[in-house]
């Protein structure tokens, strides 16, 4: 890792993540160890993996249902990356930020866009939780109940699951697979999967949380 490069992400870009409660660090650096992960595994650059891993999300704050395509034009307008990589390079960089969005339907246009698209899963159920109820909580305020907030919680991921078989893959990178395959058991034994959203929303109720994820945090 070019340290400078490292030195200058920590310091600039992940400070936007601070007002991000469900894409916050969390995510952003479980998403930056499964790219270097795969980048390794896949013999390639990791200043370019974790550097897209880092900016993917960036976009959030100006557009939700088209975050990817405004990370890529945050990314592309940093003046900085010029110091790191070619016009070649960001380019191929822009192009996986924009294609990380797993609901896509055509592949990601490069290798990079994969790894990446792959990276951004979370087959976590702890991480899930605590990410589907601030989304939850963020864009349905009719709901107020936990019960309301997890039923539309599972109903969506279910339907994700058992709607394609599998979550897809791009790479269909081994390590991954085992992480997906045991992630889907998990999730679809539902006292499992309640009990753990039932953790975190009593979590989040104790301790304010849900105040802010309504007040303070701009992702949705």
């Amino acid at each position: 890792m070019n340290q400078e490069l490292k030195q200058y992400i920590e310091n600039n870009i992940f400070p936007i993540y601070d007002r991000y409660y469900s894409h916050g660090m969390l995510h952003i650096n479980n998403v930056i160890n499964n790219c270097l992960m795969l980048a390794a595994y896949y013999h390639l650059d990791s200043n370019k993996a974790y550097t897209i891993a880092a900016y993917h999300d960036v976009g959030l704050c100006v557009n939700r249902n088209n975050h990817e395509k405004e990370s890529g034009k945050i990314f592309i307008q940093d003046q900085q990356m010029k110091k790191y990589f070619s016009d070649v390079e960001i380019e191929e960089m822009k192009e996986a930020i924009e294609d990380h969005r797993g609901s896509r339907k055509d592949p990601p246009r490069n290798m990079y866009g994969k790894i990446l698209s792959d990276s951004d899963r979370d087959f976590d159920i702890k991480i899930l939780a605590k990410r589907q109820l601030a989304t939850s909580i963020k864009n349905y305020p009719d709901l107020t109940t936990f019960d309301e907030h997890f039923e539309r919680c599972y109903s969506y991921m279910t339907k994700r699951i058992e709607g394609f078989g599998h979550f897809n893959l791009w790479t269909n990178n081994p390590i991954l697979i085992e992480q997906r395959d045991n992630f889907e058991k998990d999730y679809l034994n539902k006292e499992y999967a309640k009990k753990i959203y039932k953790e975190e929303w009593e979590r989040i109720s104790a301790n304010g949380t849900i105040d802010k994820i309504k007040n303070y945090y701009v992702d949705y």
